[in-house]
């Protein structure tokens, strides 16, 4: 099992493994699973949640070493994210990505990391990554301007990094998409959050008047996508030679796969104290709640098979010293979405086996087939666009996608 030195309080350093993360992750389901309805009552993840993920180091697992993180590989951020699912959906959707995004920061120059974590380790950056603002380069930097959707977490974030459009400097020229990074006193958060799914990661609006961002904090996606960001080869550890979608991909499933476990768990439990109204017949006898399970079961097992072998493979890549092909970046985007996909029609199919029971808002199967369908929306998970992503490389044409 993998060990990793880390920081341990105000001095000395203390030894944890994956395996040990992971068991924490595991005892705080059960207190997850009791706020899951207070986070989606405030709309957003309860400060205690926020503090617990804290204290049991939840949100270092990628971050560097350097900064105090744990450098752990892609499948314990995963295995941990899936643990949190179990608990909460929404829960286990921020600690995933609230957790990946300090791997993100790596991508900036030296200098903006160091402004993020150099005396705060346990800074964390939301994120609204699509380039819908608008910025103009200015000495020095860039003047940014914008609204950006479904910034998950940000209620709880010391920075937020978002997408923008550079305006080109020729009337010919295309404009250039770029990543900038922004503490949060530099935004506003516009509350939005009105929606039917995953109502408590608090995935608001990021408003941003006329700001100044300096050069250091900001980077090009042709860049991200060629490995030639600011910061490429400013941590040498193998997780900072993958790309971040394909990180995001895997990031995505994880909180997924914990949803489809615990919607099992509910289902099993439920039928075994149910009765038909009016046969009196055990509900655990019918073939048809029989047949939902066995087949719920192994699409939920089949999505855990898929994230586990691309983990171990993107790892395994880049441990070896090579960096990822097209081939395995557009694999890994169209398995991370499909493994949604199995977990959200498992859930589809326990949910529409459940009965009226199941529509009550109090009901965790409600809140799994919800959390799901809200997953499912996300762009790294839309099904159509991985699958043509996919397909056209495997054919032998260029990709047209987010890589």
């Amino acid at each position: 099992m993998k060990t990793n030195a880390t920081p341990s309080g105000a001095g000395g350093r203390q030894l944890v493994t994956s395996g040990e993360l992971v068991q924490r992750t595991r005892d705080l389901a059960p207190v997850l699973r009791r706020r899951a309805e207070q986070a989606e009552t405030l709309r957003r993840l309860p400060d205690e949640t926020v503090q617990d993920f804290r204290e049991a180091g939840l949100f270092r697992i990628v971050q560097p070493a350097r900064f105090g993180g744990y450098e752990m590989d892609m499948s314990t951020l995963v295995d941990v994210a899936r643990e949190a699912g179990r608990g909460c959906g929404s829960s286990g959707w921020c600690l995933s990505l609230l957790a990946a995004h300090n791997w993100l920061i790596t991508l900036f120059d030296e200098d903006a990391q160091q402004e993020v974590f150099g005396n705060h380790p346990d800074a964390l950056i939301a994120t609204s990554l699509a380039p819908q603002g608008k910025a103009v380069s200015v000495p020095g930097g860039y003047q940014l301007n914008g609204r950006w959707q479904f910034s998950s977490g940000c209620d709880h974030a010391h920075w937020i990094a978002v997408g923008g459009s550079v305006e080109p400097g020729s009337p010919t020229a295309q404009p250039e998409a770029r990543i900038f990074l922004l503490p949060v006193e530099d935004i506003r958060i516009d509350d939005t959050w009105f929606v039917v799914g995953l109502r408590g990661t608090g995935s608001k609006d990021i408003v941003v008047e006329d700001v100044f961002v300096p050069a250091r904090r900001t980077f090009s996606f042709v860049d991200a996508e060629a490995g030639t960001t600011p910061g490429a080869g400013t941590h040498t550890a193998p997780l900072y030679q993958l790309t971040f979608t394909a990180m995001l991909s895997m990031a995505v499933a994880g909180p997924a796969l914990g949803i489809g476990l615990s919607a099992l768990d509910t289902y099993q439990d439920w039928m075994r104290s149910r009765v038909a109204i009016f046969s009196g017949a055990k509900m655990t006898q019918q073939a048809p709640v029989q047949i939902r399970l066995a087949e719920a079961t192994a699409e939920i097992d089949a999505a855990q098979f898929l994230v586990q072998r691309d983990c171990a493979d993107m790892m395994r890549t880049v441990t070896g010293g090579e960096r990822l092909s097209l081939r395995q970046r557009v694999r890994y985007r169209w398995d991370g979405a499909y493994a949604i996909t199995l977990c959200t029609r498992a859930v589809d199919r326990l949910f529409a086996a459940s009965g009226g029971h199941a529509l009550y808002d109090h009901h965790p199967l409600r809140r799994a087939f919800g959390d799901l369908h809200a997953m499912s929306a996300h762009i790294i998970a839309n099904l159509d666009l991985a699958g043509e992503l996919f397909g056209r490389v495997a054919l032998g044409l260029e990709p047209n996608g987010l890589i």
